[in-house]
């Protein structure tokens, strides 16, 4: 039996629809929780959850936290602190690391539950991966010596011109939150099961000041750029912003596709921001990836550099 607890994921779930991070992030806690020897662990929070553990469990969780609740049918920030914090105070042992998306509520609940447990957090990784770290002593003599198994969370740095290799072993749980599109989900098997175990959370009144009076979803004619299966970007190379009808019309020749774009032409006024790929955009991973009028800039490619197939046009 491993001395380490478990690697924990946080479920990112919206009106009981599980998001894709979820899977991706399963996928890491799964390579992270072999080489430790432990489980893996999910955590999810809403309100008539139904079948959403089994499908954690398919996709790689050992065992689900639940807490189902008709006070986190929609999120809030005070609420599913509460509620993640009571599950994690339910644990036997914190985590050894716990794992977020990137998203609008990963970014918002992470860094209170890493603030809770005066723990470090790495916002925004692509890699994470297990090795040891001999402190030298330098900062912090009291923390000198070989630290063995620590996660090191890895992101771009320096205009992505550099990767930072980031670890806080002082204190568990370590903790990240990855970009979406840049983890590998395993592949769903319908025959795994695991223990559920359900949590009660007792609320205050003050986890409630603030309500949400309506949720307006935007409407899109468009597949999500995270999950098209090919997607055709355009840069500052075309010229013009009418140089996107080409961009548009071979988009359209494929299913389950979607229009990019490099952040210059975002910047030019040319396209809205929501189609930007890249360092300051969306992280993707498709199937196939075309590339008009895109100089391939360090930026642009850590967005998409991980796409089974590549073909640049920039002549």
């Amino acid at each position: 039996m491993s001395n380490y607890a478990d690697v924990v994921v946080i479920a990112d779930q919206i009106k009981n629809d599980l998001r894709p991070i979820t899977f991706e992030l399963l996928g890491a806690a799964t390579n992270l929780a072999k080489q430790l020897g432990v489980k893996v662990q999910a955590i999810v929070m809403g309100y008539e959850l139904g079948d959403i553990p089994q499908t954690l469990f398919h996709y790689g969780a050992d065992e689900v936290f639940v807490v189902d609740k008709p006070e986190l049918a929609e999120y809030t920030t005070l609420t599913y602190r509460r509620a993640a914090l009571a599950v994690l105070e339910a644990m036997e042992r914190p985590p050894h690391i716990l794992l977020c998306g990137a998203t609008t509520i990963g970014r918002d609940l992470a860094p209170r539950i890493a603030a809770y447990f005066e723990t470090g957090l790495t916002a925004d990784c692509t890699e994470l991966e297990i090795g040891d770290y001999e402190h030298k002593g330098r900062a912090d003599p009291t923390k000198t010596g070989l630290h063995k198994d620590c996660l090191y969370a890895i992101r771009p740095s320096f205009g992505e011109s550099l990767k930072a290799r980031i670890l806080g072993p002082w204190k568990n749980p370590q903790m990240a939150t990855a970009r979406v599109g840049t983890m590998i989900p395993n592949e769903p098997d319908t025959s795994r099961t695991g223990k559920i175990i359900p949590v009660n959370v007792n609320f205050d009144e003050s986890d409630f000041r603030v309500s949400v009076e309506e949720t307006v979803y935007e409407v899109s004619n468009t597949v999500d750029l995270t999950q098209a299966k090919v997607i055709v970007s355009g840069g500052f190379g075309l010229g013009t912003a009418e140089g996107f009808d080409v961009v548009r019309d071979l988009a359209s020749a494929f299913t389950d596709s979607a229009v990019g774009s490099s952040r210059k032409a975002v910047d030019a006024g040319w396209i809205p921001y929501a189609h930007q790929v890249g360092q300051t955009g969306k992280t993707v991973r498709p199937t196939l990836y075309i590339a008009l009028g895109i100089s391939g800039a360090i930026q642009h490619r850590v967005g998409m550099s991980n796409s089974a197939t590549i073909i640049a046009v920039n002549k």
